[in-house]
């Protein structure tokens, strides 16, 4: 009887310790579940979140996305964490990241309305550049119809592109700096968007691609890339690209025009002025300019042509365009003027060209500028018998010294030409 007791005493012990194993067994596994531990690294990243101390709360959460990379709380915790540490690119990323990983909605929402307001914020302190305004394409390459990443582009454009009264985005500083290959990469990426969807996008590309500034300089240097930008901005039907492509077109003709009188003017070959301002293209781009039917072009008086850079004018008339002689904007290498106002002689419109060397603005004086005229010469006394005058076209050769003091001419007013002596008739 004693050994049958302590043998069921022994079962009974056996079993107890069994279950107990079983027990602490479970107890261990169900301690080491993923869920569990995920739970008690989210439990302790909102506890350091409580307490601020946001180093710890970051480590927690970055536990629980070693432990998880699917968890959004953990995604959303980890956002909120940098947020309140002011650390905003990071918490983008954060959320970004966790909507790639989980396909969350709520992740994507946060993460365009943190872009979004940030954006806002940086414009509305005036801080806002190309790469700030290049964040609403970073929220619509991910939801192309996103409402509000469009109109904050729109009207993000309006200051980021141009300070009000001028745009020098496509103009290159006179320190050798230049932001057109900025703007061309943020142009680019939106156009690829609108042409996926060009209703949608269309106040956007009018607003990128057309920039609405009273003045918009240009280096030429970019004109074909602008040019290329324009093209696909009218495809998408922006309003106004026509007119800016219509100027880029008058230029790029008056341009290649001019050259061969630039590469003359520079080797100090002034004679070939003669042919060149009896020509009838040069006449007809003179009498455009005295009659007002220069189309695209403007310009009063003496109009500048040069080889740096243009700035498109807004006129009531539409888009027109003027070369840059301001030597604060765009150091030009040489200027030639065209006289396209009403100067008569003896009832003749007479042909003028002048041109400007190359010059340091810093060392300004002593400053030489040459002046070729085709004019009848009545009136200096070339042909007269006392009896009767007959007046004679002839050439007239100015060279201009401007010094500190004021300005010296040296003149040949019978330069040359068939009429270059004194006649009677």
């Amino acid at each position: 009887m004693r050994r049958r007791r302590a043998r069921r005493r022994r079962m009974i012990l056996g079993a107890a310790a069994a279950v107990i194993l079983v027990a602490i067994g479970s107890t261990l596994i169900y301690w080491n579940l993923p869920q569990t531990r995920l739970g008690r690294a989210l439990d302790s990243a909102a506890s350091y979140m409580n307490a601020t101390d946001y180093v710890q709360a970051r480590e927690a959460y970055e536990e629980a996305l070693q432990i998880d990379d699917s968890s959004e709380l953990a995604y959303r915790g980890l956002a909120d964490d940098y947020m309140a540490q002011g650390m905003t690119q990071q918490a983008r990323e954060a959320l970004l990241q966790g909507y790639e990983a989980t396909g969350s909605q709520v992740l994507l929402q946060n993460y365009t309305a943190t872009v979004l307001n940030d954006v806002v914020e940086r414009i509305n302190d005036g801080t806002a550049d190309l790469q700030v305004l290049g964040q609403c394409l970073d929220v619509l390459e991910i939801v192309p119809q996103d409402q509000d990443a469009l109109n904050l582009l729109s009207e993000g454009a309006k200051r980021v592109l141009t300070d009000g009264e001028q745009s020098d985005i496509l103009l290159d500083g006179l320190d050798g700096s230049e932001t057109f290959s900025q703007y061309q990469t943020f142009v680019q990426r939106l156009l690829s968007l609108a042409e996926a969807s060009p209703a949608d996008y269309l106040p956007a590309v009018e607003a990128c691609c057309v920039i609405q500034a009273p003045s918009v300089y240009l280096s030429l240097s970019h004109a074909q890339d602008y040019r290329a930008i324009l093209e696909r901005a009218q495809a998408l039907g922006a309003s106004q690209a026509d007119q800016l492509l219509a100027c880029l077109d008058v230029q790029a003709d008056m341009s290649a025009y001019f050259a061969p009188m630039f590469e003359q003017f520079e080797a100090g070959n002034f004679e070939a002025a003669k042919d060149f301002i009896v020509t009838q293209d040069y006449a007809a781009i003179r009498d455009q300019f005295i009659s007002g039917t220069m189309k695209y072009w403007y310009g009063h008086s003496y109009i500048p042509v040069t080889k740096e850079a243009i700035v498109f004018l807004q006129t009531d008339g539409g888009w027109m365009f003027s070369y840059v002689e301001n030597d604060g904007l765009a150091r030009p290498t040489g200027t030639i003027r065209i006289l396209g106002q009403t100067m008569l002689d003896l009832g003749v419109q007479r042909n003028c060209i002048e041109y400007v060397p190359q010059y340091e603005p810093g060392s300004y004086y002593p400053h030489t500028e040459y002046e070729i005229v085709y004019w009848n010469t009545m009136v200096s006394g070339i042909a007269t018998d006392n009896t009767n005058v007959v007046s004679r076209m002839n050439y007239r050769f100015a060279e201009k010294i401007y010094t500190a003091e004021g300005m010296e001419a040296r003149m040949i007013y019978d330069w040359g030409g068939p009429n270059e002596k004194r006649q009677t008739e």
